[in-house]
Order: structure tokens, then sequence, then C-alpha cells
């Protein structure tokens, strides 16, 4: 039960709306996240019933977070209300939502931090044809070729190589991920070299690898290759960047990367807009075309 407030109408439905999250399959701090903005609200209005929250009061509530955080935050508050109302709707218990009235604030999307191509060739040339090197070449390769997350990354156990994929488990829950060839002849070399056979599929000197110990390679890698050290998830950007460069359509991509919208996607391809925009530009350029 959440607490904080007494008004009838927003305790159940809130509990009833986190349940319906839970069993959406969301990640327990998704749904906090969704709960926070939803009781912000509950308290702008003063915990009036739902059913008289309208849209005036959403907008005004809006305006007044919108001078306390970013942009960005804004918007991710509104869609979490925006859910909410939506979920009520649906359950009957008001008639109309009073958040779709409201337009969703606009933000511009700040590229993130990624690793270029040319810092991907540079990491995977820096790694020795040792055992621990031939592991560090397969985890790079296999970050890279598939944008998993590090929690998803260690939680790989043996892929199945006929089907060219492998299971995950992380923030979205289990999901299968295909892998490239470049991906299965790293991680074969990898198996071969350190005698893996089954369980999971990662490994250090000291048994299964963890987060901690991909950080250390990565960061490792860098020195060597001499690369700024971006973080492990900047490999993520870089995929969802190249897949997006190489013409990939963004539903297959969402599919890859366990996205459900689009949100995501732009946020990390962000950094390769411009450059997508130019190469376009050269091959639709309105006055070359004029002849």
């Amino acid at each position: 039960m959440f607490v904080g407030y007494s008004a009838v109408g927003w305790s159940e439905n809130l509990d009833a709306f986190a349940l319906s999250l839970k069993v959406e399959g969301l990640r327990p701090h998704t749904i906090s996240c969704y709960v926070r903005d939803v009781q912000r609200i509950g308290e702008s209005v003063g915990w009036i019933p739902p059913a008289k929250v309208t849209a005036k009061h959403v907008r005004e509530h809006v305006d007044a977070l919108g001078k306390q955080v970013s942009a960005k935050t804004v918007h991710e508050a509104q869609l979490g209300i925006r859910r909410f109302f939506k979920f009520l709707v649906a359950e009957r218990e008001i008639r109309r939502d009073p958040s779709r009235q409201v337009k969703l604030t606009k933000f511009r999307v700040a590229p993130q931090p990624t690793y270029a191509n040319d810092d991907l060739k540079k990491l995977l040339a820096a790694c020795d044809q040792s055992a621990g090197g031939v592991r560090d070449k397969a985890i790079i390769t296999v970050l890279f070729d598939t944008g998993v997350r590090v929690g998803e990354l260690i939680s790989m156990k043996q892929p199945d190589f006929e089907r060219k994929q492998v299971n995950v488990d992380g923030k979205t829950g289990v999901r299968v991920v295909p892998l490239g060839d470049a991906s299965q002849l790293a991680v074969q070399r990898y198996l071969r070299r350190w005698n893996i056979n089954f369980g999971p599929l990662w490994h250090g000197i000291r048994g299964p690898m963890t987060e901690s110990g991909v950080l250390q390679i990565v960061k490792r890698l860098c020195r060597r290759a001499g690369v700024t050290f971006k973080g492990v998830h900047a490999f993520r950007r870089a995929a969802a960047a190249q897949m997006k460069r190489l013409g990939m359509n963004d539903s297959d991509i969402l599919e890859v990367m366990g996205w459900k919208d689009v949100t995501m996607l732009r946020r990390y391809t962000a950094a390769v807009a411009s450059e997508r925009a130019q190469a376009a530009h050269v091959r639709y350029s309105p006055a070359d075309r004029l002849s």
C-alpha cells in the first residue's frame, strides 16, 4: 500500500496501477518512477478524486514541474501520468483522460558518449593472443554486435550457434539476441581456448564474470589502445548508431535492442543524426537534381 496521502481514489488506484505495470513485465525501478510521477500530480491537485482532475490541473502541474526540472524529466513525468489516467479509463474509474489534452513537453536530445568505429577497431586490435585476450576480444565483439546491456552480457550461457542466437536476462527480462558471424567466431574461439562447455558463458580467473569484471576489461583495453573510456554502456549506443547508419529499420533495431518504442533509439542515435542527414542530402540534393 502506498502511503503519504489519504484521499479516496488515489491509494487503491495507485496500488492497482503498479500491479498492472508489474504484470506487463516492467522492472521495479520503472514502476517506482511511474508511481512517483503520479504521486506528484496527486499532491499538486490536493488529492481531489481522480475523476475530478481536469486538463487545467495537469497543465498547471506540468508548468510548475518545468520550473524545477529539465524538459526531458517533465516529458518522462507526463508519460507516467498519461499511463496512469489511461489505466483509469480502461478500468472505468474515470470517463475521460485529462492528460491527453496536454501536449507532451518537447526536449532536445543531447548526444551521449559512444565509441566510434575507429575506437572499436583499436580496442579489438589491442586484444592479444593470450587466453585473456581471446576472451576480451569476444566480449568487445559481442557488446558491439548485439548492443546488450552489461547485465545481459554476464547472464549469457551457451549460445545456440545453429540458430545464431543467445538468451539474455536483464533489465527487460529474458529475451533472445541474434549473433552475427564475427561474434560467433570470436565466442567459439574463446570457448575452445577456455574449455567451457556449460554454465555461464563468460569467465575470469576466479570464476563467472561480473559486471565489475567487464568494466575492468574495458578500462584496461581503452588504456592499452589509447581510446577514451566512455563506459560499457557506450557499446550499446555504438551498436544502435551503427545499425541505424547501415540502414536497419527502426522496428528491427527495437527488437534487437529490447526496446518497446523509439524514444531510446532516438536518444542513442542523436550523435549520428547530423552525419546521416548529410549523407542523405548528398544522395537527394534538390539543386543537384535540377538538371
